[in-house]
């Protein structure tokens, strides 16, 4: 399925349709907890992903070994309802398995008059579940190129360019020669309601809303069984002019590209823990927090808790994500340490 030329116009459209949604509903939750009895000092509630279901339970039953008297109230939902539980004012803290998006930063900026606060708590690997991958660039195995920049892919997918001079739409404008000089690219991603289409234009296309109208959006909000991740490995080892991102693929015709920014870097595991890949995502906790006041004490001592070798330790790359490297917990802890600031917002890269 090809982008029409009026995806652009779709995709604001959608994005004003769901931010209309999320500050509504918002704006009625925010003002019910408002009148709402103080919450049970011993009682936090939490909203996960659940993709990470297994992980928070761990988390939880070994922090309760510590702390018997603290008791969890879980609710556990797909990745688009987690941070609705914050900004409605129905849960204490969010377990998130990708990036906040800006509908949900905008709606809890609405209610709360600030920006959300959120510690990163664990890397994700590159064969998450869902949509929680860390995505990977393929070509086709016959493809020569071996690398590729930030600045060449939104020059591919993109339209507005904001990190690329001009649009490249051959094979020969990134430098292949001979019979690939003319040849063009077909481009794969995923769609624009996808969380990997969500981070990609992030990311990548630095929020352009001008895709490539000749590239290929498959999504897993359509009819078919195949997962998008699936049918675009599928599409690019089937396709020798294609590219695309997705997980890391298990399909001989197909092959990885090294990723320059601006040395040549790999997706491994170990350039995924220390963050160098360029593409690497995070797994986030976010709370409220007030400015220059203290994190309140319950949630101080869990997310701590999170943040300790103890914990990180119950993080297992088989189930996709990553335990965070000492220097990235250390960043973490000095942020929960530090008053917030006024100023502070969710999007930093690394938070």
């Amino acid at each position: 399925m090809s982008s029409s030329r009026s995806c652009s116009n779709c995709i604001r459209g959608a994005v004003v349709a769901l931010l209309f949604a999320a500050i509504s509903t918002a704006c009625v939750r925010g003002q019910q907890q408002s009148v709402a009895s103080p919450a049970d000092d011993s009682v936090i509630r939490v909203w996960g992903y659940n993709g990470l279901s297994d992980q928070l339970l761990r988390w939880e039953s070994e922090y309760r070994k510590i702390h018997p008297e603290v008791r969890f109230k879980n609710q556990i939902h797909s990745p688009a309802a987690v941070m609705a539980g914050l900004y409605n004012g129905v849960a204490d803290v969010v377990l998130i398995g990708r990036e906040i998006w800006p509908v949900e930063s905008m709606a809890y900026l609405w209610v709360f008059q600030q920006k959300p606060f959120g510690v990163v708590v664990a890397t994700v690997g590159l064969n998450g579940p869902g949509q929680s991958f860390t995505p990977v660039i393929i070509v086709n195995a016959k493809n020569p190129l071996a690398s590729i920049s930030l600045s060449q892919l939104d020059a591919i997918y993109g339209s507005g360019h904001r990190a690329a001079p001009a649009n490249i739409r051959t094979w020969g404008e990134l430098g292949l020669t001979g019979e690939w000089t003319t040849q063009p690219i077909h481009a794969y991603g995923f769609g624009p309601e996808d969380a990997l289409g969500v981070f990609f234009r992030h990311d990548v296309l630095l929020s352009d809303f001008k895709p490539n109208p000749s590239s290929h959006l498959l999504s897993d909000h359509d009819a078919s069984k195949t997962s998008a991740a699936r049918r675009i490995v599928a599409a690019v080892a089937a396709d020798p002019l294609a590219i695309g991102y997705s997980n890391l693929p298990q399909n001989p015709s197909t092959k990885v590209l090294a990723l320059s920014s601006p040395d040549a870097t790999q997706p491994t595991e170990a350039t995924l823990a220390n963050h160098q890949y360029p593409l690497t995502r995070s797994v986030s906790i976010y709370f409220r927090r007030l400015p220059d006041k203290p994190i309140e004490p319950k949630l101080d001592g869990f997310i701590h808790f999170v943040l300790s070798p103890e914990a990180q330790a119950l993080i297992y790359p088989y189930e996709g994500f990553l335990p965070l490297t000492p220097s990235l917990i250390q960043k973490q802890i000095h942020k929960l340490d530090n008053p917030m600031p006024r100023d502070s917002g969710a999007e930093e890269k690394d938070q």
